[in-house]
């Protein structure tokens, strides 16, 4: 029957025997280039803040989402563009419900 072995089933035993090899293994400090493919031990942190600014690593519009209602692929709604803000930049334009 297909798909029928999605529904096997495991004893407890069964299942914590099988998955004692994932167990926790020491840690040990390795060179970066080594540490490909490895799990980290703690957090890994940046010495400094990179960029020294806020920013979103994609472009997007600020919109209400009034202006949007009812808006699909289909039927596509039509917005103006008020304003613009450069990465790193303050908004010139006021940003208002």
């Amino acid at each position: 029957m297909p798909g029928r072995e999605f529904f096997a089933t495991r004893t407890v035993a069964t299942a914590l025997r099988d998955f004692r090899p994932a167990r926790r293994t020491g840690a040990e400090t390795v060179p970066l280039v080594e540490a490909l493919h490895r799990v980290p031990v703690g957090p890994v942190v940046s010495p400094g803040a990179l960029p020294g600014f806020a920013r979103s690593t994609v472009d997007g519009y600020a919109v209400r989402a009034a202006d949007t209602y009812g808006a699909s692929e289909g039927l596509p709604g039509y917005l103006d563009v008020v304003g613009a803000v450069r990465m790193g930049a303050a908004p010139d334009v006021p940003v208002r419900p």
